[in-house]
């Protein structure tokens, strides 16, 4: 019975010197030492009370840490090529651009010098110019038509009748499409507009074009069926009955 009252009376002194550490912490400058047991074991309950004030621990928190280094790591790696591929974009669209505006100015200027001459040719004289809108981006600016008929001031596309606008126009598309070369032109009613004089000034033209251009027009003005070389129509042989009719010109007699 003695030996169990003896353990009794430690228990209770343990418990008593536990609570009188908790409240009466060590001084800060405490540093905990191993000159006996009695202050290795003081030291240990002193380290054990201060790991316990700092609550609970994560201890994956390492390893957490350095995967999400990795993945930093990686994600700004990934985001230096995404902005290197913008640099190098940015460049290649400048350059684009640059190039775009070269050919564009170029093809300016040749469609602009034969505009004119066709310009010319199917009203007798005057002038009409290409002028590219300044002080505008490439790819925003328009170009307007500046032409002059024989005996008129300068006038813009608008200001013009409505057979001087087609002429202008047919001017225009001719020229646009001797310098881009093109092997096909589909000319739907454009000489609708056009009095006798210019009509036989737009037929002929076109004749002359159709020697390397192949020409496909849709008309109801004899002088350009004149200078067709294959004519087709559609007929009615009989009532609801529609009919396809080609002829040649050059053997029709």
């Amino acid at each position: 019975m003695a030996r169990n009252e003896i353990e009794k009376v430690r228990e209770r002194l343990d418990s008593l010197i536990a609570d009188n550490e908790e409240k009466y912490p060590y001084p800060t400058d405490f540093v905990p030492g191993d000159e006996s047991a009695d202050k290795l074991e003081s030291s240990c309950r002193y380290l054990e009370r201060s790991l316990k004030e700092l609550g609970d621990v994560n201890m994956g928190a390492l390893s957490e840490d350095q995967s999400l280094a990795e993945r930093l790591e990686f994600l700004g790696g990934q985001l230096k090529d995404v902005q290197q591929g913008m640099d190098e974009l940015r460049a290649l669209i400048a350059n684009t651009d640059r190039q775009a505006g070269t050919m564009f100015n170029g093809a300016l200027v040749k469609i602009d010098r034969r505009f004119d001459e066709l310009f010319q040719r199917l009203f007798g004289g005057g002038e009409a110019h290409l002028k590219a809108q300044e002080d505008m981006d490439l790819w925003e600016a328009g170009v307007e038509i500046v032409a002059r008929p024989p005996g008129k001031k300068p006038l813009f596309l608008a200001q013009l009748s409505g057979g001087e606008q087609s002429l202008t126009a047919l001017s225009l598309l001719f020229a646009s499409m001797e310098v881009a070369k093109v092997p096909l032109a589909v000319l739907d009613e454009v000489d609708a507009a056009l009095d006798e004089a210019n009509l036989t000034r737009f037929a002929q033209m076109v004749a002359d074009y159709s020697k390397n251009l192949q020409v496909i027009a849709m008309t109801h003005r004899r002088q350009t069926m004149e200078h067709a070389e294959v004519m087709y129509g559609v007929t009615m042989s009989e009532p609801g009955l529609s009919q396809i009719v080609s002829v040649k010109v050059d053997q029709w007699d």
